[in-house]
């Protein structure tokens, strides 16, 4: 875990909303990564934009997958 996750509190295993945490705090590594790789780029060229969008792809991706399912409320 890296320094800027540190004042975060660890969350309890039991907590309903566990997995989704641990799911946005990847997405946030990943992006401070990609980040940061772009910033160190000099000029862009068609493997680097490549590279870029599927660490896109990957990010949201992974956001998909971590959008909580909401069920209408039940009428009966």
């Amino acid at each position: 875990m890296n320094d800027e996750n540190l004042d975060i509190p660890q969350p309890d295993p039991s907590w309903d909303y566990y997995l989704t945490y641990h799911r946005l705090i990847k997405a946030k590594s990943q992006l401070n990564q990609l980040i940061k790789d772009i910033s160190e780029l000099e000029a862009s060229s068609a493997d680097s934009d490549e590279l870029i969008n599927e660490n896109l792809f990957d990010l949201t991706s992974l956001l998909d997958d971590t959008r909580i399912p909401i069920e209408p409320p039940d009428e009966s």
